[in-house]
């Protein structure tokens, strides 16, 4: 008899795993930036959905770029003065501000799943720590020198081509 029980309770517990019905998929992003992901709900699944698109920063032909070899980790623009700086993509800004003078003016944005871009060589700063900024935002005005700007993913520079 127990056995008969025994059966019965294992094929009732395991029929579970063999269900046609999909239930409900959750994402977990484990990023410690959460800004740019948006849930959206379509049938019976959530879905983590982050929108791809990056811009360009400046409207400049690119002068120098990347190379891991020459020890140039990020690009170097083609920009007369006073051109406006836009973000490459939604996120907060960590800093802003001319602490280290060999990169003028600069900003650094922090965007979803550990990316971060920073803006270096500007004129006139239109941001500050804390602001949450959208994609296209005008967020500095170049200067005399060549803009600069680079593209980390954590700590690791990250060639801004494969994203631009």
């Amino acid at each position: 008899m127990s056995t008969k029980y025994l059966t019965i309770f294992l094929f009732v517990f395991l029929s579970g795993c063999f269900t046609n019905d999909p239930g409900q998929v959750t994402v977990v992003e484990k990023s410690f930036n959460k800004i740019g992901v948006e849930q959206q709900t379509s049938s019976n699944t959530k879905e983590a959905k982050v929108n791809k698109n990056w811009s360009l920063p400046v409207d400049s032909s690119i002068l120098k770029s990347y190379s891991e070899k020459n020890n140039h980790l990020g690009l170097t623009f083609n920009n007369t003065a006073g051109q406006n700086v836009r973000a490459v993509r939604k996120g907060e800004v960590v800093y802003s501000g001319d602490k280290m003078t060999s990169y003028g003016k600069m900003i650094i944005i922090k965007h979803a799943f550990g990316f971060y871009s920073i803006y270096n060589q500007n004129q006139d700063l239109l941001v500050s720590e804390g602001d949450v900024i959208e994609k296209g935002q005008v967020i500095a005005i170049t200067g005399n020198k060549p803009f600069y700007f680079e593209m980390k993913k954590y700590e690791e520079p990250i060639n801004p081509l494969k994203y631009l």
